[in-house]
Formats: structure tokens, sequence, C-alpha cells
């Protein structure tokens, strides 16, 4: 099958061809799942407007928080995680990291040293909208990007390895290493 997307989740997609057999774009019920239906099934593809995508959001930071692991978060401007700085600030009195990754041009920001904000400005990350945690098998999460404004395409994996290869492309981009494994 002919990968459905492009740039960098389609950089990720590519490298792992067996995702084309798990190829399920039931959007019906991606506002429906909790965070464990989600674990349960694994992996899902969908496309999705903002308040889906939103609310897995809020499910995976609410892992990382109750379970103190460390967390990657890509907004795809600084005002999108301007929008919920309050609530990760709060986050990180449980969580040891967190690593914020979004185009804010040359806007200083100021955060708590366990936050860590990285500019994405001219690389192809500036439409991605991933969040990343650890759990018991390794990293797992939302890797998805805006093709259109305000519609996004991407997919949830329990895969580790999904997720480290998303994570490695990401640091080669941002010349960063995330320690998520």
């Amino acid at each position: 099958m002919v990968t459905p997307y492009s740039g960098f989740v389609a950089s990720v997609w590519e490298q792992f061809p067996q995702l084309a057999e798990w190829h399920d774009l039931d959007n019906s019920i991606l506002p429906l799942w909790k965070l464990d239906k989600f674990i349960e099934k694994g992996y899902h593809n969908f496309h999705s407007e903002r308040k889906p995508l939103y609310n897995l959001s809020k499910l995976i930071e609410k892992y990382a928080q109750d379970n103190g692991e460390p967390l990657l978060a890509t907004f795809e401007e600084i005002a999108r995680y301007k929008f919920v700085e309050k609530r990760y600030q709060k986050m990180i009195e449980n969580i040891p990291k967190v690593w914020v990754i979004a185009n804010y041009g040359k806007t200083q920001i100021k955060t708590p040293d366990k936050i860590e904000v990285i500019n994405c400005k001219n690389t192809n990350l500036v439409n991605v909208w991933s969040v990343i945690t650890r759990g018991p098998y390794g990293p797992f999460g939302l890797i998805a990007e805006e093709y259109e404004d305000g519609n996004f395409r991407g997919f949830f994996t329990l895969t580790p390895n999904v997720c480290r290869y998303a994570l490695q492309l990401m640091g080669k981009t941002l010349g960063q290493k995330f320690r998520i494994q």
C-alpha cells in the first residue's frame, strides 16, 4: 500500500511497512476511546480535526503524569503550547522531563528547568502534532501532522520501535537526544 501520509509522518510510516497492513481509518471511534482502548488496539490510523487529538493528547499526558514518565509534545506554533502552558507547569511536579517542540521564531520562552522548549522553525516538524511518553514496553504515543488547516492525519502506536524511530528522526532534525527509551 502507498503511504497515505507526507512529510515527517510519511518518513516514520514508510520505515515500518507492516503499518500498511494495520491501516484502519475508522474516525468515528477516535473521540470515544479512552487510553486503555488505544492501548488494547495497539495501533490506529486516523484523519481528525483538533478536538479528538486534543482529547487523546490529554490522555497520554495524564498517563505520563500518573506514572512519573518523561513527555515529548510537539505543537505547530508556540501559541498552541501557550494554551496548555499552565497545565504543563503543574504536570512537571510528577514528570521528570518535558520537551516542548514548537515553531516560536524569535520569541523568548521562559519555562521551569524541567521543561525544555525547542524551536522547530524551518524544519519538517512545524506541522507535526505528537505526544509521546514511556509506557511499560517503551515509548508510545500519538504522531500526526496537519495536512490542511485544522485537519490532521496520523496514528497512535504502542509499538516502541515506531516511537523510537520517530524520536530519532526528531532528534536528528533538531540536534537533540530525547531520552524516552
